[in-house]
């Protein structure tokens, strides 16, 4: 939803994209705690989640696929990076598109960050399957759908808290 006020130039909209997408690379390097079947736990979904219900479907698409490919660039994982650049992309798009049916409805909300976890989970499972085969892409995906619910579950309070305390913020996005 926008809020009532000024319009905000494309020019600002891009430089919160990319903030966002910064934020998410550092989010998913900033804290990675290592996955015994062949990833990493990290904390980029919280930004990827909270970009999506606060700044919606593009910002979401865009930072959170570019800001998680990027961390995979720079860690020791780039052959996960084009996996990661659509599956993270998506997984905010799908977030931002279905929260925005109803925001005001508790039980949409959930829904919301329940059909970003499985594109989440789903996506990580089929690039897994072509990278490293279907047993090691089936061991990852518990870790996976527990690194995607939990910034989901962290991001919708960030999201409440900062849209409360600043709400001309949804403007930002796209």
């Amino acid at each position: 939803m926008q809020s009532e006020g000024p319009t905000v130039s494309p020019a600002f909209r891009i430089a919160a994209v990319a903030v966002l997408a910064a934020v998410t690379t550092v989010f998913t390097l900033l804290i990675q705690v290592p996955s015994p079947a062949r990833g990493y736990f990290n904390l980029g979904d919280v930004a990827i989640a909270f970009t999506a219900y606060t700044f919606g479907p593009l910002t979401a698409l865009i930072s959170g696929g570019i800001g998680t490919a990027l961390a995979d660039l720079i860690g020791s994982y780039v052959q996960w990076a084009p996996i990661t650049l659509v599956t993270h992309g998506l997984e905010g798009l799908v977030i931002a598109l279905i929260f925005r049916l109803r925001p005001s409805n508790p039980i949409v909300v959930i829904l919301a960050g329940i059909a970003g976890v499985a594109v989440m989970v789903g996506g990580y499972l089929a690039g897994g399957i072509l990278l490293t085969g279907i047993g090691p892409a089936l061991a990852e995906a518990p870790g996976n759908v527990v690194q995607s619910a939990a910034g989901v579950i962290v991001g919708i309070p960030l999201s409440i808290a900062v849209t409360r305390a600043y709400p001309p913020v949804r403007r930002f996005g796209w």
